[in-house]
C-alpha cells in the first residue's frame, strides 16, 4: 500500500520486469508533495563536470510541489516521494 498522506491509498504492483501500476489513482494522487527528491549527476552533454556541491544554496528548501532546482554542469532526475504504508 501507498500513499501521498492525503486522500488517495492504493496497491502499487510491481512485476518481474519493474515495471509498475496503481491499482487506483495516479503518481500525483499518492505522491507526497511537500517532500522533493532528485539524482543529480555530472552532466554529459554540457562540457562540464558538474557537482552538487556547487548548488545555489539560496535554491533550498524547495517549495512544496516545485521541480528541484537545476545545478550548473548537471543532470537532473526528479523523484516522487511516497510513503509504503503496508503490504
Amino acid at each position: 500500500l501507498v500513499t501521498g498522506g492525503r486522500l488517495t491509498t492504493t496497491v502499487l504492483e510491481i512485476d518481474a520486469l519493474g515495471n509498475w501500476n496503481l491499482q487506483n489513482g495516479s503518481l500525483y494522487d499518492v505522491t507526497h508533495l511537500p517532500c522533493r527528491s532528485a539524482r543529480y549527476t555530472p552532466g554529459l552533454n554540457t562540457g562540464t563536470q558538474g557537482s552538487p556541491l556547487t548548488a545555489n544554496q539560496s535554491d533550498f528548501p524547495v517549495k512544496p510541489g516545485a521541480e528541484m532546482p537545476k545545478v550548473e554542469g548537471c543532470e537532473k532526475l526528479d523523484y516522487a516521494v511516497l510513503f509504503v504504508i503496508g503490504k
